[in-house]
Protein backbone atom coordinates (compact mmCIF):
# COMPACT_ATOMS: atom_id res chain seq x y z
CA UNK A 1 0.00 0.00 0.00
CA UNK A 2 2.70 2.62 -1.17
CA UNK A 3 1.46 6.25 -1.22
CA UNK A 4 0.39 7.54 -4.10
CA UNK A 5 -0.11 11.29 -5.19
CA UNK A 6 -3.99 12.03 -4.63
CA UNK A 7 -6.07 15.26 -4.99
CA UNK A 8 -6.38 17.16 -1.99
CA UNK A 9 -9.64 17.31 -0.39
CA UNK A 10 -11.88 20.17 -0.02
CA UNK A 11 -11.07 22.09 2.59
CA UNK A 12 -15.09 21.69 4.14
CA UNK A 13 -14.35 18.15 4.90
CA UNK A 14 -10.59 18.44 5.83
CA UNK A 15 -9.38 18.21 9.18
CA UNK A 16 -5.61 19.17 10.45
CA UNK A 17 -3.87 17.10 13.67
CA UNK A 18 -1.70 18.98 15.71
CA UNK A 19 -0.66 16.38 18.18
CA UNK A 20 3.00 14.93 19.23
CA UNK A 21 4.22 11.78 17.24
CA UNK A 22 6.21 9.87 19.46
CA UNK A 23 5.33 6.51 20.16
CA UNK A 24 3.10 6.62 22.93
CA UNK A 25 0.72 8.69 21.46
CA UNK A 26 0.40 6.62 18.70
CA UNK A 27 -2.41 4.68 20.02
CA UNK A 28 -5.12 7.98 20.10
CA UNK A 29 -3.57 9.50 17.11
CA UNK A 30 -5.20 6.38 15.37
CA UNK A 31 -7.66 6.44 16.85
CA UNK A 32 -8.50 9.81 15.84
CA UNK A 33 -7.45 9.17 12.37
CA UNK A 34 -10.17 6.32 12.64
CA UNK A 35 -13.00 8.37 13.70
CA UNK A 36 -12.09 11.78 11.41
CA UNK A 37 -12.30 8.76 8.08
CA UNK A 38 -15.32 7.02 10.02
CA UNK A 39 -17.12 10.23 10.01
CA UNK A 40 -16.13 10.49 6.68
CA UNK A 41 -13.93 13.34 6.36
CA UNK A 42 -10.08 13.27 5.80
CA UNK A 43 -7.16 13.69 8.59
CA UNK A 44 -4.35 15.94 7.60
CA UNK A 45 -1.14 16.61 9.60
CA UNK A 46 2.54 17.00 9.14
CA UNK A 47 2.95 12.99 8.61
CA UNK A 48 1.39 13.29 5.48
CA UNK A 49 4.48 14.13 3.56
CA UNK A 50 8.27 13.41 4.75
CA UNK A 51 10.10 15.64 1.78
CA UNK A 52 13.64 16.85 3.14
CA UNK A 53 12.80 20.01 1.24
CA UNK A 54 10.28 21.09 2.97
CA UNK A 55 10.02 24.03 5.87
CA UNK A 56 8.26 22.66 8.49
CA UNK A 57 6.57 25.77 9.04
CA UNK A 58 5.55 26.35 6.39
CA UNK A 59 4.47 23.23 5.34
CA UNK A 60 2.03 23.05 8.61
CA UNK A 61 0.71 26.98 7.60
CA UNK A 62 -0.26 25.33 4.38
CA UNK A 63 -1.94 22.45 5.85
CA UNK A 64 -4.23 24.45 8.35
CA UNK A 65 -4.87 27.10 5.28
CA UNK A 66 -5.97 24.22 3.72
CA UNK A 67 -8.20 22.19 6.67
CA UNK A 68 -11.72 24.26 8.15
CA UNK A 69 -11.64 22.02 11.25
CA UNK A 70 -8.29 21.79 13.36
CA UNK A 71 -7.77 19.14 16.31
CA UNK A 72 -4.75 20.75 18.41
CA UNK A 73 -3.64 18.32 21.27
CA UNK A 74 -1.65 19.99 24.13
CA UNK A 75 -1.42 16.83 26.32
CA UNK A 76 2.42 16.28 26.02
CA UNK A 77 3.08 20.58 26.46
CA UNK A 78 5.83 19.31 29.72
CA UNK A 79 8.63 20.25 30.47
CA UNK A 80 11.75 17.62 28.89
CA UNK A 81 14.80 16.95 30.56
CA UNK A 82 16.23 19.79 29.10
CA UNK A 83 14.55 21.88 31.73
CA UNK A 84 12.30 23.53 28.32
CA UNK A 85 8.65 22.79 27.52
CA UNK A 86 7.50 21.43 24.09
CA UNK A 87 5.52 24.39 22.11
CA UNK A 88 5.54 22.69 18.64
CA UNK A 89 1.39 22.13 19.89
CA UNK A 90 0.73 25.81 21.14
CA UNK A 91 2.53 27.27 17.90
CA UNK A 92 0.37 25.44 15.54
CA UNK A 93 -2.59 26.14 17.25
CA UNK A 94 -2.04 29.49 17.61
CA UNK A 95 -1.42 29.42 13.60
CA UNK A 96 -5.04 27.97 13.81
CA UNK A 97 -6.99 30.82 15.51
CA UNK A 98 -4.93 33.55 13.66
CA UNK A 99 -6.05 32.35 10.46
CA UNK A 100 -9.97 32.09 11.50
CA UNK A 101 -9.41 35.85 13.15
CA UNK A 102 -7.33 37.02 11.00
CA UNK A 103 -7.65 35.67 7.47
CA UNK A 104 -9.86 36.02 4.44
CA UNK A 105 -13.14 35.12 4.82
CA UNK A 106 -13.22 31.44 4.05
CA UNK A 107 -10.70 31.12 7.29
CA UNK A 108 -13.12 32.18 9.49
CA UNK A 109 -15.03 29.06 8.97
CA UNK A 110 -12.28 27.52 10.60
CA UNK A 111 -13.56 24.96 13.47
CA UNK A 112 -11.03 24.12 16.37
CA UNK A 113 -11.20 20.80 19.02
CA UNK A 114 -8.56 21.58 21.68
CA UNK A 115 -7.74 18.59 23.78
CA UNK A 116 -5.54 17.97 26.82
CA UNK A 117 -5.12 15.25 29.22
CA UNK A 118 -7.10 16.99 31.73
CA UNK A 119 -9.78 19.64 30.94
CA UNK A 120 -8.21 22.60 32.49
CA UNK A 121 -4.76 22.01 33.39
CA UNK A 122 -3.41 24.12 30.31
CA UNK A 123 -5.04 27.18 31.53
CA UNK A 124 -2.30 27.53 33.81
CA UNK A 125 0.52 27.92 31.41
CA UNK A 126 -1.57 29.58 28.52
CA UNK A 127 -4.26 31.76 30.46
CA UNK A 128 -5.40 33.61 26.78
CA UNK A 129 -7.65 30.12 25.83
CA UNK A 130 -9.23 29.82 29.57
CA UNK A 131 -12.37 30.87 28.18
CA UNK A 132 -12.41 28.66 25.16
CA UNK A 133 -13.79 24.74 25.44
CA UNK A 134 -10.95 22.20 25.97
CA UNK A 135 -12.04 18.71 26.00
CA UNK A 136 -10.32 15.94 27.72
CA UNK A 137 -9.26 12.49 26.07
CA UNK A 138 -7.59 11.21 29.15
CA UNK A 139 -5.02 9.36 27.45
CA UNK A 140 -7.53 6.71 26.54
CA UNK A 141 -8.57 6.29 22.60
CA UNK A 142 -11.51 5.47 23.85
CA UNK A 143 -12.07 9.11 25.18
CA UNK A 144 -10.33 10.57 22.06
CA UNK A 145 -12.97 8.84 19.62
CA UNK A 146 -15.68 10.39 22.10
CA UNK A 147 -14.27 13.87 21.76
CA UNK A 148 -13.48 13.72 18.13
CA UNK A 149 -17.00 12.44 17.43
CA UNK A 150 -19.04 14.79 19.47
CA UNK A 151 -17.18 17.78 18.47
CA UNK A 152 -17.85 16.64 14.27
CA UNK A 153 -21.04 16.13 15.30
CA UNK A 154 -21.99 18.86 17.12
CA UNK A 155 -20.84 21.18 13.65
CA UNK A 156 -22.57 19.04 11.23
CA UNK A 157 -25.00 20.68 8.98
CA UNK A 158 -28.38 20.40 10.54
CA UNK A 159 -29.40 17.98 7.23
CA UNK A 160 -26.53 15.82 7.63
CA UNK A 161 -26.90 12.53 8.49
CA UNK A 162 -26.13 12.18 12.24
CA UNK A 163 -22.83 10.34 12.88
CA UNK A 164 -22.69 6.90 14.50
CA UNK A 165 -22.44 7.06 18.16
CA UNK A 166 -19.68 7.65 20.45
CA UNK A 167 -20.25 3.95 21.66
CA UNK A 168 -20.84 1.95 18.35
CA UNK A 169 -17.56 4.12 17.12
CA UNK A 170 -15.78 2.86 19.81
CA UNK A 171 -16.77 -0.77 18.78
CA UNK A 172 -16.24 -0.32 15.26
CA UNK A 173 -12.36 0.98 16.41
CA UNK A 174 -12.44 -2.17 18.78
CA UNK A 175 -13.42 -4.55 15.47
CA UNK A 176 -10.91 -2.83 13.06
CA UNK A 177 -8.44 -3.54 15.36
CA UNK A 178 -8.98 -7.11 15.89
CA UNK A 179 -9.31 -7.81 11.80
CA UNK A 180 -6.25 -5.26 10.46
CA UNK A 181 -4.02 -8.69 10.60
CA UNK A 182 -5.73 -10.50 8.07
CA UNK A 183 -6.75 -7.41 5.76
CA UNK A 184 -3.16 -6.62 5.56
CA UNK A 185 -1.71 -10.09 5.41
CA UNK A 186 -2.13 -10.33 1.62
CA UNK A 187 -0.03 -6.95 1.26
CA UNK A 188 2.64 -8.29 3.36
CA UNK A 189 2.38 -5.15 5.81
CA UNK A 190 3.20 -6.15 9.99
CA UNK A 191 0.11 -4.27 11.85
CA UNK A 192 2.61 -3.75 14.86
CA UNK A 193 5.09 -1.30 12.27
CA UNK A 194 2.75 0.53 9.68
CA UNK A 195 4.03 4.13 8.25
CA UNK A 196 1.20 6.39 9.04
CA UNK A 197 0.48 6.38 5.15
CA UNK A 198 -0.38 2.22 5.26
CA UNK A 199 -2.67 2.84 8.93
CA UNK A 200 -4.47 5.30 6.45
CA UNK A 201 -4.89 3.35 3.40
CA UNK A 202 -6.06 0.30 6.08
CA UNK A 203 -8.73 2.49 8.14
CA UNK A 204 -9.64 3.38 4.41
CA UNK A 205 -10.00 -0.21 3.14
CA UNK A 206 -11.74 -1.61 6.68
CA UNK A 207 -14.37 0.99 6.36
CA UNK A 208 -15.13 0.52 2.26
CA UNK A 209 -15.00 -3.48 3.41
CA UNK A 210 -17.83 -2.62 5.74
CA UNK A 211 -19.65 -0.59 4.03
CA UNK A 212 -20.04 -2.93 0.90
CA UNK A 213 -20.78 -5.95 3.56
CA UNK A 214 -23.80 -3.23 4.87
CA UNK A 215 -25.41 -2.69 1.50
CA UNK A 216 -25.36 -6.63 0.20
CA UNK A 217 -27.51 -7.39 3.00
Amino acid sequence: MASTSRPKPPASKSVFINCPFDDGFVPILRAMVFTILAAGYHPRCALDSTDGADIRVGKIAQMIGECDWGIHDLSRVEVEDGGLPRFNMPMELGLHLGARILGEKRHRRKRALILDAERHRYDRALSDISGQDIESHQNSPDEAIRCVRNWLSEHRPRNAEPLPGAAALQADYRRFQAEIGPLLAPRRLDPDHLTHSDFLFAVSDWLMAQAAAQQSR
